[in-house]
């Protein structure tokens, strides 16, 4: 009977076991599955657009250009034709009338400025700019020339005429980023490419600025204290360029650093370099400070 019921156990575990087999094999199917969607889902795959693909950009479009329509419908209410108002009185009519008077004084002041002032204003500053851009291009002429075709130019050497050269430049070129910013006004603000002219143009006008506060700052500055400055710059040039040169021919015209030189050389050409000192404190810094 043991052995029996004994065989009738085990036959029941193989059974259990079997059967949490065929579910764990089904769980890892359903999860191989699962991780299939999800790398489809990863994949790049390059699919047909869609009619909405297609449309999207012109619909982005609209979305952009309803603000600038709803500013447009704005500007343009009060030109809608109105209700009709009652008969006004003899006070209102006295201002009204005054006020008439004042709008055809200035109707009469602005024809004047845009008939006769404006054109020949525009004129003026149409010529100053030609002249000054005619002058701007012989002076970048001139920082370009090259005595040979290896030699460098004047702007290669000099930091001075460089920001000359860097400058001109951005001065011819601003009329052409002007231009081109005023067609910006054809366009829809919300659909252009002119961005960059747009940030480059006021960049290069910032930096001018900068130039012109910093150097008016500093100029206004040194004439405040013309005097401190020039005493200070004495100072450090006398050190630097006088004292310390001399204090160096006089250290070598004996035994520099135990070396035993040739003394009668040595103070030769010590003296010489002292005398160059010399004359170059008597005849340059002075005359500077």
């Amino acid at each position: 009977m043991s052995l029996a019921l004994g065989d009738k156990i085990l036959s029941s575990d193989n059974e259990h076991s079997k059967f949490g087999l065929a579910e764990d094999a089904q769980t890892e199917s359903f999860r191989k599955c699962k991780l299939i969607d999800k790398v489809a889902l990863h994949t790049v795959v390059k699919h047909s657009p869609t009619p909405k693909d297609l449309l999207l950009p012109s619909i982005l479009n609209q979305i952009n250009c309803s603000f600038e329509v709803a500013q447009l419908l704005t500007k343009n209410a009060p030109l809608l034709r109105t209700r009709e108002k009652r008969s006004l009185s003899v006070g209102e009519r006295v201002f009204e009338s005054a006020a008439t008077l004042w709008d055809y004084f200035f109707d009469v002041v602005w024809h004047l400025m845009i008939t006769w002032c404006y054109p020949l204003l525009s004129r003026g500053f149409v010529i100053g700019l030609v002249g000054h851009r005619v002058i701007a291009e012989v002076i970048l002429r001139v920082l370009e020339w090259r005595l040979h075709a290896d030699s460098l130019a004047l702007k290669d050497v000099l930091a001075t005429a460089q920001q000359v050269d860097i400058r001109l430049q951005q001065f011819c070129y601003w009329p052409i980023q002007y231009l081109l910013l005023r067609k910006r006004k054809d366009e829809w603000e919300s659909i252009t490419d002119r961005h960059p002219e747009y940030i480059r143009f006021y960049n290069s006008l910032w930096l001018v600025a900068n130039d012109v506060i910093i150097g008016i700052a500093i100029g206004s500055y040194i004439i405040d204290n013309a005097e401190w400055v020039a005493f200070q710059i004495n100072i450090i040039l006398s050190e630097w360029t006088i004292d310390g040169l001399r204090n160096m021919m006089e250290w070598l015209t004996d035994a520099p650093a135990g070396f035993k030189l040739n003394n009668e050389l040595a103070v030769f050409l010590g003296g010489l370099f002292v005398w160059v000192i010399d004359c170059w404190k008597g005849c340059s810094l002075q005359a500077w400070i």
